[in-house]
Order: C-alpha cells, then structure tokens, then sequence
C-alpha cells in the first residue's frame, strides 16, 4: 500500500461550513471562523495526523471530510484517529523506544566460548551448545573479543600436507596418482 501525501490549497478552502484551510507561505493554517486555530510546516505530515485526527474526534470535521478536502486515503484517516484515541500526541510526535537486548557475550560466556574454541570446536558447535548465533561469535572473534586457533594441518604418512601434495600433483605429468608409487601399493592393499 502506498502512502498518500494530502494536498494542501494555496487559497483557503473550507473543509466544513466552519473549518477552513490554507497555505501561507508553506505553513498549512487551518481556520474556524475566519481565526486561525492550528498550523503546520507543508512538509510536516506528523502534525497533520495529529491536527486531523483531534479534528475528528473533537467532532468538529468528519473523517469524510478530511478524505475529500486532502486526497487522503479512508484507511489512513482511520488508522490516524485511532493512533489519537489511545495514544493521544504521543502516538504522533513521542519517540519510540526499541529495546536492546541485552549483551549475549558477557564475561563468563566469552570465557566459556574461548575454552570451546581453545579445545577446537566450531562456531556452529559452539553456537549451537550455548545457544548463541554463529554471526555473533564471529563477529566476537574480528572484534578481537575472542581468539580462534588455527587447525592443525594434517600431515600424512609421506610427511607431506594436502596443499603440498595439491602442488605435487599439478605439476606431474600424469597426476599424482602415478608418482606416489607408496601410496598406491599400501591403497590397493587396504581394499583386499
């Protein structure tokens, strides 16, 4: 659903038979009487809730009436007058206050966390036991909150590491497969 933005007159125009409004040099001033009785900035769309909504429940416009007067939609109108009855301007200008939740990693989690991550356990693993995202304890260990080991490498019985033997077997001719003569005897008497 898109967001309809009222449509201010440049002369006034009158809402009802007793409320009026205009635009005087960008400030939106509403009139009873011929006395102006609110206003607003033109780009103030806060204040024009709430001025509206006050209007319609103090039953001097009706929500009909503002629809027509502002090219407003009914759902909105309806939505504001609601904000106004439970809330009051609060509903319109207070701050909303989103709480934060409270700091997973304290000190006797990072402690618990760096003994798993000391053993060799995976974030996930980690995360999952402690119930702590996996995002969170990497962001932990960039911020440098928590230290993670580098893995062994594993070392095979010819003494060489999977990356070595990766470099072994692009540059021979045939593969690797052909040059490890050891290898190959002690795989083919493993599958007997």
């Amino acid at each position: 659903m898109e967001t309809l933005f009222p449509v201010y007159p440049t002369d006034i125009k009158m809402i009802n038979s007793n409320i009026g409004v205009s635009t005087i040099k960008g400030i939106v001033v509403y009139f009873n009487g011929g006395g102006p009785i609110y206003q607003h900035g033109e780009g103030d769309y806060q204040s024009f809730r709430f001025i509206t909504s006050q209007m319609i429940d103090l039953k001097t416009v009706r929500t009909v009436e503002i629809i027509e007067c502002f090219a407003v939609s009914k759902e909105s109108v309806v939505r504001w007058s609601k904000i106004y009855r439970t809330k009051g301007a609060k509903g319109f200008f207070g701050t909303k206050k989103f709480e934060k939740p409270g700091n997973v990693l304290t000190e006797e989690v990072l402690i618990q966390v760096q003994g798993y991550l000391n053993e060799g356990l995976s974030l996930k693993a980690i995360g999952d036991t402690l119930s702590i995202k996996t995002d969170t304890l990497q962001k932990a260990i960039q911020q440098g909150r928590l230290t993670r080991h580098e893995k062994q490498t594993k070392v095979s019985s010819q003494g060489m590491t999977q990356s070595e033997r990766s470099r072994q077997d692009i540059v021979a001719p045939i593969g690797v497969g052909c040059t490890n003569e050891l290898g190959r005897i002690v795989s083919a008497i493993k599958k007997k």
